[in-house]
């Protein structure tokens, strides 16, 4: 598991649960080698007999739960989130996992409170942040989400910050009216793999609420070559060449002129 070799590390982990069906953290490790190879369904099972052999023990519930919510079995992993608490009400893991559960189910001022208690238990949690500042974007409170990706984003070395937090900070900009800003933090995520259309036309639509017609241009563009039928980015072209028909010629960074 170490080396990254999950096949092997499951054939051998295998062996070690057949030879002895009750060693717990054979069975722990086994269900995740399971999970990285794609079997998850008998992953979950596995972690599952893991929780019955070592009952109470806290991080197997939430290691449960977690599994159960990515597979889309949201009331169980609600019951392993509760269950996690009430054995460990400190326990950072099993207030984020509750959190989670809520937000799946349509909860999401639940799910804040409950992901913030994560956060008082374990600050610096970079995906608990995450999770939060989408939260409260979502629930239209732009400058607290900027405050907590702030938090986020300092804890990376620069150029290293994830796409969707950056993409997010833009976001987070352009309701705030800081649309110079938010062109300048979407332009860095795009900057982060192969940027999909809809991240483009965001910086396009920052880029043109900005002032500047042939950034704004050329996103469009490249949010059109990524997926030519991505409505809002030909609906802005459009709009950028209407302009341009009126007089307002606009050059994008590849050299067009749009007309």
């Amino acid at each position: 598991m170490e080396m990254g070799d999950s096949v092997e590390a499951e054939r051998l982990l295998a062996g070690a649960v057949e030879s002895e069906p009750t060693d717990v953290e054979a069975r722990r490790h086994l269900a995740e080698a399971m999970w990285a190879n794609g079997d998850r369904s008998e992953a979950v099972l596995h972690m599952e007999t893991a929780m019955q052999l070592a009952p109470g023990h806290p991080g197997t519930v939430v290691r449960v739960g977690e599994m159960q919510l990515a597979l889309g079995q949201t009331r169980g992993a609600e019951q392993r989130a509760e269950e996690a608490l009430a054995l460990a009400p400190t326990m950072p893991e099993a207030w984020a996992l509750r959190g989670r559960v809520f937000r799946e189910l349509g909860e999401p001022k639940r799910s804040l409170a409950d992901l913030q208690q994560s956060l008082a238990y374990a600050p610096h949690n970079k995906s608990v942040l995450q999770d939060v500042a989408s939260l409260q974007f979502e629930l239209k409170r732009p400058r607290r989400c900027l405050s907590t990706l702030h938090s986020l984003l300092d804890g990376y070395p620069h150029g290293e910050e994830p796409r969707d937090a950056l993409w997010l900070e833009g976001l987070a900009y352009g309701a705030l009216d800081r649309h110079s800003d938010a062109a300048k933090s979407l332009a860095e995520a795009t900057q982060r793999g192969n940027p999909p259309a809809e991240l483009l036309y965001h910086l396009a639509m920052a880029s043109n609420q900005c002032g500047d017609a042939a950034q704004a241009a050329d996103a469009a563009e490249r949010a059109l070559a990524t997926d030519a039928s991505h409505g809002p980015s030909q609906v802005l072209l459009a709009s950028l060449r209407a302009d341009g028909t009126r007089g307002n010629a606009v050059r994008t960074a590849s050299g067009t002129i749009l007309r």
